[in-house]
């Protein structure tokens, strides 16, 4: 017999165990059930220290992929396992290099319970070097930009922004729970974004199959940003003196422009493509004159992979 669990949670890990065993820890915490956690890990070097992550955690099961196949994937890899060899209520999507707050399951769970129209919850997501500082506090997709625009992004949480609970249309991927029926009909992520815009693609598509997106207030996590990356920083965000710019650019800009062709019709698509060249085209030119002399090769890569794409 198989046993059911309220809540699911699935962390993907790449090169990221301090991370995971921090956000496990912060999780075994959490008020009320504990719930089912899966780590998946993309062929990380560390991948024997994943075995002791079973002894400071219980329910937990650990999938080790043979490459890194990306952030998407790798959650769709987990969500397939779980439909296939458990029962449950709810799963959450979450970043290994957080830290769960004891009420945050319980105040995600909240609003699937007044609305049933309800498929997606996400919440407040503070950075963990300024917890004052909100890194998401609920967005909305600006479709001529095709770019979520985020709440009280980068300051102070206000009434009317990240401290105001309320249905939108951009959910993070950071932090993004599902019901059973939801994720039947999304099936998780799109396999061709191998990371970044994963989560910009699903929240389209929720939309199109009316699955309602709500973001509540009260559910906090603590985000350390970019601690997948190899050059680890506290610059984030496509920007001149980023050490991840490159992969950044060429991951943003390539799987931003496929959202938009998949989910835009004409006159909105051709709106977009000109607001997304003109931005592409003066950014590479800042960012090769601002002393990046590299990214010529990473501005042509990206085009070209946009053009086949």
């Amino acid at each position: 017999m198989v046993k059911k669990y309220k809540t699911v949670i699935i962390l993907v890990n790449y090169n990221g165990f301090e991370d995971t065993e921090a956000c496990i820890k912060s999780i075994a915490d959490v008020n009320g059930e504990l719930p089912f956690i899966i780590v998946v890990d993309n062929n990380s070097k560390d991948q024997a220290s994943l075995k002791i992550l079973h002894q400071i955690y219980d329910p937990l099961h650990i999938i080790m992929n043979d490459n890194n196949i990306g952030f998407g994937r790798a959650n769709n890899v987990g969500i397939q396992w779980t439909q296939k060899n458990l029962e449950f209520e709810y799963l959450l999507l979450l970043n290994n290099d957080t830290l769960i707050e004891q009420n945050t399951i319980e105040q995600l769970i909240k609003p699937f319970l007044q609305d049933p129209k309800i498929g997606i919850t996400t919440g407040k997501i503070m950075y963990e070097a300024d917890r004052e500082l909100v890194w998401y506090g609920g967005g909305d997709i600006n479709y001529f930009k095709g770019w979520p625009l985020i709440a009280d992004l980068n300051r102070q949480a206000t009434p009317n922004g990240a401290n105001m609970s309320r249905y939108i249309s951009f959910a993070s991927g950071c932090l993004m729970m599902f019901t059973w029926d939801s994720l039947v009909k999304l099936k998780g992520f799109n396999d061709n974004f191998f990371m970044y815009c994963e989560d910009l693609e699903l929240s389209i598509r929720a939309r199109k199959l009316n699955v309602k997106i709500y973001y509540e207030s009260e559910a906090k996590i603590f985000h350390k940003v970019n601690a997948s990356m190899s050059n680890r920083s506290n610059i984030t965000g496509i920007k001149i003196n980023n050490p991840n710019l490159d992969f950044q650019f060429y991951n943003k800009k390539v799987n931003q422009f496929y959202a938009m062709k998949i989910h835009l019709k004409t006159v909105d698509f051709l709106l977009f493509n000109i607001y997304f060249w003109f931005k592409y085209i003066t950014q590479s030119i800042l960012f090769i004159l601002g002393g990046r002399v590299s990214f010529i090769k990473t501005s042509y890569k990206t085009l070209v992979k946009i053009i086949i794409t």
